[in-house]
């Protein structure tokens, strides 16, 4: 953030402002934060200026009170710890629960209503491509087969009763992996994402930023598919000898394209283990 040029610099996951806090010692740029989060916007500080939207609403939001363009954005796609830790979200699969999982409380698909009501080849459709565990086909039949469901621990009960017995470890990353694709689902994640990214990309000043922080490999391929089509300088074939599609290279990577936590981080903060962050800088 020190090398980006001054202006408006746009936190779209505030979270509970940890990040937002941080961002702050930089004095040469003016903060925005963003989260579709009730929850999130009500318990920012005073002197915060945060703003309750989904990813997909955040650019339109910009153009219509002058903010663009932008100095850079940071995202950071994972579930707030308040989310995980809440007693009523049903996020995690450790807590008893209903099952919510909205991200924007006042949205009305939960994952109680895909639980009990979605098609059984609409059902395997999401838990297959959003959990892409190998057991997914047979938990969701297992599910509609123990309709209604309600609570997270109905939930986890008939994930053990779906898959074979194995390590507890290996079972538990099916039912993490279960969550995750109910919350994608529920949330529309990876289409807000995609459309964030694209909205924002033509807005961003020379040598301003754009950061990703991704916590699973679904995630992670849209953030690395994106940087790279926006860092391409040509598009042609391979065996064509001169350049003829006049593509022109929006962004560059830094000398890394990838960053993971440390061991003395994950050791500290062990919610980041997964992480991946990747930036790419306007040129």
């Amino acid at each position: 953030l020190k090398d980006v040029p001054s202006g408006t610099f746009v936190d779209a996951t505030y979270g509970y402002g940890s990040h937002f806090n941080y961002f702050n010692n930089f004095n040469h740029l003016n903060f925005l934060g963003f989260d579709r989060d009730f929850d999130s916007v009500n318990n920012s500080k005073k002197d915060h200026k945060v703003f309750q939207l989904n990813f997909s609403e955040i650019h339109k939001f910009l153009s219509k009170n002058n903010y663009l363009p932008l100095s850079g954005v940071f995202y950071d796609f994972g579930l707030s710890s308040h989310q995980i830790d809440s007693d009523y979200r049903g996020f995690s699969f450790q807590k008893n629960t209903n099952l919510d999982m909205r991200m924007n409380t006042n949205q009305k698909l939960t994952a109680e209503t895909i639980v009990n009501n979605y098609t059984e080849k609409k059902l395997i459709n999401v838990l297959k491509n959003y959990s892409e565990d190998r057991y997914s086909k047979k938990i969701a039949i297992k599910i509609i087969e123990s309709r209604p469901l309600t609570t997270t621990n109905e939930l986890v009960s008939v994930i053990k009763k779906a898959v074979p017995k194995q390590n507890p470890i290996f079972t538990d990353k099916t039912i993490r992996r279960i969550f995750q694709a109910l919350r994608i689902e529920v949330n529309n994640e990876l289409n807000e994402i995609k459309d964030s990214l694209n909205s924002i990309k033509d807005s961003i000043n020379k040598k301003g930023i754009i950061v990703c922080i991704s916590y699973h490999s679904l995630e992670d391929r849209i953030v690395k598919k994106f940087f790279n089509e926006i860092t391409r300088y040509c598009i042609c074939e391979p065996r064509i000898p001169i350049c003829t599609c006049d593509t022109e290279q929006q962004f560059t990577y830094p000398k890394k394209k990838k960053f993971t936590p440390s061991d003395k981080e994950k050791e500290s903060n062990p919610r980041s283990k997964s992480a991946i962050m990747r930036y790419v800088v306007k040129l």
